[in-house]
């Protein structure tokens, strides 16, 4: 069993008061992420000095330097993990600016072929024009009708 404190003094009633006081203060730090653990936010918010923690609180001071130490271990953590994310953003964004520049360059050759594939068309057009020209039959004249122009 732990030996209970002798209270009988005010002095140690005081102390076991302040040590309530700053562990309670402790413990609302501990489950508030938001508050930065240091010796003056747990003074102020136990409403005592600083330096009493520093004499009188060893304990309590270990157990603020604790927290720190675990906050400190969470945000590198957290830091890391940004710092990935960072990282493969910008890796996503690296090719997707890589695909742009690939679907342009496709999206060009697509425009020029079908311009090609036009221009081709409107050549086999002409070609075929020009083709059934030349197949047409051709009349056939005699002598004498090429020099007779009556015969006609």
């Amino acid at each position: 069993m732990a030996s209970e404190p002798d209270l009988s003094t005010p002095q140690a009633r005081r102390m076991a008061r302040t040590d309530a006081r700053l562990r309670e203060a402790l413990g609302a730090f501990a489950n508030n992420a938001s508050t930065a653990p240091t010796v003056a936010a747990l003074a102020r918010a136990a409403g005592v000095g600083r330096n009493i923690i520093y004499t009188h609180h060893a304990g309590i001071l270990g157990a603020l330097r604790e927290l720190q130490a675990q906050r400190a271990q969470a945000t590198e953590g957290t830091v890391a993990k940004a710092d990935r994310t960072r990282a493969a953003l910008r890796g996503a964004e690296a090719c997707n600016v890589a695909l742009a520049t690939h679907n342009a360059s496709l999206l060009k050759r697509a425009v020029e072929a079908e311009q090609r594939a036009e221009r081709l068309e409107r050549r086999n057009a002409q070609l075929v024009q020009e083709l059934d020209r030349i197949r047409r039959p051709v009349p056939i004249r005699t002598r004498a009708e090429l020099h007779d122009p009556s015969a006609v």
